[in-house]
């Protein structure tokens, strides 16, 4: 799970806040997960959990299941992102509390020959 975040002016007052979201792109042990890509396709742009699952953060877990998509992974090389998202208000339980957290919502994604591989706003690259 990884945090994004913006800073918009979009808001009543017109003033300069920055929004801050937990998401997940891709899942993190992609490789081992065995992706269908169709016949004559080369890739397999959008992946959902066969169950419902609860979504995890700094030791909280969502008190709901979901099903939540992620970009999946392409045979030619290409990379696949995001390219329509939302954003959610899910309530998480942690060991003391219940919380709002927002988070980036996939509809769906898509691949090109673009790949980000530049992660210097990584949150953990200072580590």
């Amino acid at each position: 799970m990884g945090i994004s975040s913006r800073v918009t002016n979009n808001n009543t007052d017109c003033q300069m806040l920055r929004e801050t979201r937990l998401c997940q792109i891709q899942q993190c042990d992609i490789i081992s997960i065995t992706i269908k890509v169709y016949l004559g396709k080369k890739c397999q742009r959008t992946v959902r959990p066969q169950r419902a699952v609860r979504i995890t953060f700094a030791g909280c877990l969502t008190v709901q299941r979901f099903r939540p998509h992620t970009c999946g992974t392409c045979t030619d090389g290409r990379c696949c992102t995001p390219s329509v998202t939302r954003t959610v208000r899910l309530l998480f339980r942690c060991s003391d509390k219940e919380t709002f957290y927002n988070v980036m919502w996939i509809k769906r994604c898509h691949c090109s020959r673009s790949c980000h591989t530049d992660f210097k706003s990584d949150l953990f690259s200072e580590i």
